[in-house]
C-alpha cells in the first residue's frame, strides 16, 4: 500500500542499520539497544531510500515503542502516522496487551492516539531491561502506555482442551502434564495415532531423532522406557506401538484421554461468532460424539490438533472432485495404500493410475512398481498437474534427510525407466465407468484433451485440506488461500518457493483472535504439503507456555529443522504432507524467508491520514 504513490512501508532487516542509526542520529533519538530488536521495526522507503522508521522491543504481552523517526525535510506529511498505525496493528496482531513508551517532547503526539502518562515507577518490571530505562532516555522522559487489550480472567480449575491424539497433540499434553496443568484430549479414533496407523506401512524420511518429542520422552524415562536408536528410520506405525500407545498408557495421561470422541464443533460459552462484549472471559464450549451420545466440555483454552489426513483433496484439479468422481469412489483410494500388504489383492494384475506429485505419491508408485516386478500383469501410470518435479524428486545428496533424498532419486529412476507411464500436466476433469474399468478426462499444459482409458484402480494423493466447520463460531485469522495460521502464509505458499527451513515460530504465530484458542501440528500449515513432525513438538512448547503464562520460555526457540537441498521460486504442486511428518510423504520444509506475497501482513500499510506533529527528540 502506498502513501501519495511515493511511500511503502515494510519490516526491516539487519542490513537496514546503517540506514536506522542515521535517521536516528538525525532526530537526535537514542540508538542503545536498537539494533538488538530490528526484527520488530518497521520502515517507511521512498524510491529505494528509507525515509521513516518506527519500532517496538517485545517483552513477553508487553511493548515497548522507540525509534519514531522521520528523515528531515519530509516531516509533516504524514509517514509518522503512517508507521505509528502499522506498529499499532501490528501489535494487536500479535497479541500485545499493552504498549509503553518514554518521550521527551512529544506526549501530546502520542496522546492523540490514546497514549496516557504513567508514573514511572509504575513501569512493569518486564521493561526494566530495556536500554532505555538503563539510562539511554534522559531522567525527564515522560513515561506513557496504550492498553489494547484487558487480561481475560481465566478459570484456572478449567482443563485445556487437547483436540487430537496423535504425534502433536499427545506432544501437547506431554506439556500441559509436566506444567501441571489440568486436560482432556479428545480422539476421534479407537486407538491413540489413528492417522499414523492408516499409513503404518510407510516408512518415515525423518529419523527416530526428529520423531520423539522430549517432554513424552522425559516422562517415559521412568518407566524404563528407552529412546530407540536417533538415526534409525521408524515405519509410521511404529511411532504409534514405541512412543504413543506407551506415553497415552501413562497414569497421569490415560484417565485424561477420551477415544472414539469425534469433534463436533468449538464455540464460546454463551457466545455466538458476533457478540463481542466479554468473550475473552468465557470459557470455551468443545461438543463431541462419543459412543452415538453428545457431550459438551468446558475449557479454559483449546489446541487444535486434528490433523488434515481425513480431508483428501480430490483428483479434480480446480479443487472440486472431477464429474463422476464420488461415482467411482470403490476405484479411488485416497492416501497411500499398503500395496505390499493388505491391499495387494486389490492391485496385483491391475492398471493403476497414481495422480499426485508429492511423497505419498512417490511412495505409492514405488510400492507399485516393486510389485510390479514380482507380477507381470500389474501396470503403473503416472499423472501430474504439472511438469516441474523438482519439489518430489529432492534435493539428492544435498538433502539433510538421507531417506527423502533417496525416494526422489529412486522416483527419478523410476520414470526415467520406462515402466510406467507418465502423463505430465495432466488437470482431470472427468471419470467415468466404461467397459469395466475407469476412463479420465481432461486437459494438458497447452488446453488440449487427453483421455487415459483401461486403468482399474486410481490412488490420489493430491494432498490434503483443513477441516475448517469444527471452528466456523470462532474467530480465526487464516491465510486466504493456503488456510493456514495466516501469520504462516508466507512462509510456506508452495507457490513460491521451496527451500531452507520455515522460520521458527510459536504461540505468537499459532494463536487467533479468539484468545486461548491455539491450532497446532499439520493444520497450523493448511494445504500446504511441508510440514515435519520435529515442528509440530515445538509448537507445542511454546503454545502450552504460553497458556502457563510463562512467556519467557513460550518466545525462546528450541529448534533446528533439516534442510531439503532443493531450492526453486517457480514450483507448482500438487503436494501430500501426511500431517505427520514423516512418510516419504513429508514435504521439504520451506525458506527461512519467503517472497512477499503482495500487500501482506507487513509489506503494506493501512491509509495515510493527516499527520499531526512529527515527534522530536523523543525516546519513543
Amino acid at each position: 500500500m502506498l502513501l501519495n504513490n511515493a511511500i511503502s512501508l515494510r519490516q526491516a532487516g539487519a542490513s537496514d542499520w546503517p540506514a536506522i542509526e542515521a535517521l536516528l542520529l538525525a532526530n537526535k533519538l537514542p540508538t542503545d539497544g536498537a539494533q538488538a530488536h530490528l526484527t520488530t521495526y518497521l520502515l517507511a522507503v521512498s524510491n529505494g531510500e528509507v525515509v521513516g522508521c518506527a519500532g517496538a522491543e517485545v517483552y513477553g504481552t508487553l511493548a515497548l515503542v522507540r525509534s519514531v523517526a522521520v528523515a528531515p525535510g519530509l516531516q509533516k506529511q504524514g509517514i509518522g502516522r503512517l508507521l505509528v498505525e502499522r506498529l499499532l496493528h501490528e501489535a494487536r496482531s500479535r497479541d500485545i496487551a499493552a504498549l509503553y513508551l518514554l518521550t521527551v517532547t512529544a506526549p501530546e503526539y502520542f496522546a492523540q492516539y490514546g497514549f496516557k502518562r504513567m508514573k514511572i515507577e509504575a513501569v512493569p518490571a518486564a521493561l526494566k531491561a530495556s536500554a532505555e530505562f538503563q539510562g539511554a532516555c534522559p531522567a525527564c522522559a515522560a513515561l506513557m502506555a496504550l492498553t489494547l487489550r484487558e487480561a481475560p480472567v481465566v478459570d484456572a480449575a478449567l482443563p485445556v482442551a487437547v483436540l487430537g491424539a496423535g504425534p502433536v497433540g499427545l506432544a501437547a499434553v506431554a506439556q500441559l502434564v509436566e506444567r501441571g496443568l489440568p486436560f482432556i484430549a479428545l480422539e476421534a479414533g479407537k486407538q491413540v495415532g489413528a492417522n499414523l496407523r492408516d499409513y503404518g506401512h510407510v516408512q518415515l524420511f525423518s529419523p527416530w531423532q526428529y520423531d520423539v518429542d522430549h517432554a513424552m520422552a522425559r516422562l517415559l524415562a521412568p518407566t524404563g522406557w528407552t529412546m530407540p536408536p536417533a538415526a534409525e528410520l521408524p515405519r509410521a506405525g511404529e511411532v504409534v506401538e514405541r512412543v504413543l500407545q506407551p506415553f497415552a498408557a501413562l497414569a497421569q495421561v490415560a484417565p485424561f484421554i477420551k477415544l472414539g470422541a469425534r469433534v463436533l464443533a468449538v464455540s464460546r460459552e454463551g457466545f455466538d461468532k458476533v457478540k463481542s462484549a466479554g468473550r475473552d472471559k468465557a470459557a470455551f464450549l468443545v461438543r463431541y460424539e462419543q459412543d452415538g451420545e453428545v457431550h459438551e466440555l468446558r475449557a479454559r483454552a483449546v489446541i487444535d490438533a486434528t490433523g488434515t489426513w481425513n480431508q483428501p483433496n480430490p483428483v479434480g484439479a480446480n479443487g472440486l472432485q472431477a464429474i463422476g468422481e464420488a461415482d467411482a469412489r470403490d476405484r479411488i483410494f485416497y492416501g497411500i495404500p499398503d500395496v505390499a500388504g493388505a491391499l495387494r489383492g486389490r492391485y496385483e494384475g491391475k492398471r493403476t493410475l497414481v495422480v499426485g506429485a508429492g511423497h505419498s505419491a512417490a511412495n505409492a508408485l514405488l510400492a507399485l512398481a516393486d510389485l510390479a516386478k514380482q507380477s507381470s500383469t500389474t501396470r503403473l501410470a503416472w499423472a501430474v498437474r504439472s511438469p516441474a518435479l523438482q519439489r518430489v524428486f529432492g534435493g539428492g545428496d544435498a538433502d539433510a534427510l538421507p531417506a527423502r533424498g533417496a525416494l526422489g532419486a529412486s522416483l527419478r529412476r523410476l520414470r526415467d525407466g520406462g515402466t510406467l507411464e507418465f502423463f505430465s500436466g495432466l488437470r482431470v476433469t472427468r471419470i467415468e465407468r466404461f467397459g469395466g474399468q475407469l476412463r479420465l478426462t481432461g486437459l494438458d499444459a497447452k488446453q488440449q484433451a487427453v483421455v487415459v482409458d483401461g486403468i482399474d484402480e486410481v490412488i490420489c494423493a493430491t494432498g490434503q485440506r483443513p477441516d475448517l466447520t469444527l471452528t466456523s463460531e470462532l474467530r480465526l485469522k487464516l491465510d486466504p488461500w493456503l488456510e493456514s495460521n495466516e501469520a504462516l502464509g508466507p512462509l510456506i505458499d508452495p507457490n513460491l518457493h521451496s527451500c531452507g527451513t520455515v522460520r521458527p515460530h510459536g504461540h505468537r504465530e499459532l494463536a487467533h483472535p479468539e484468545l486461548g484458542f491455539y491450532t497446532l501440528g499439520v493444520k497450523s500449515y493448511g494445504r500446504a504439503p511441508t510440514f515435519l513432525m520435529a515442528t509440530g513438538f515445538e509448537q507445542a512448547r511454546s503454545v502450552v507456555a504460553a497458556i502457563a503464562g510463562d512467556l519467557a520460555a513460550a518466545d525462546r526457540v528450541e529448534l533446528e529443522l533439516p534442510e531439503t537441498g532443493v531450492c526453486s521460486s517457480n514450483l507448482t504442486v500438487e503436494g501430500s504432507a501426511t500431517g505427520c511428518c514423516g512418510p516419504a510423504v513429508e514435504s521439504a520444509p520451506e525458506a527461512m524467508v519467503a517472497p512477499k506475497r503482495g500487500c501482506g501482513p507487513s509489506s503494506c500499510a493501512p491509509k495515510p491520514a493527516p499527520e499531526a506533529v512529527a515527534p522530536k527528540r523523543c525516546c519513543g
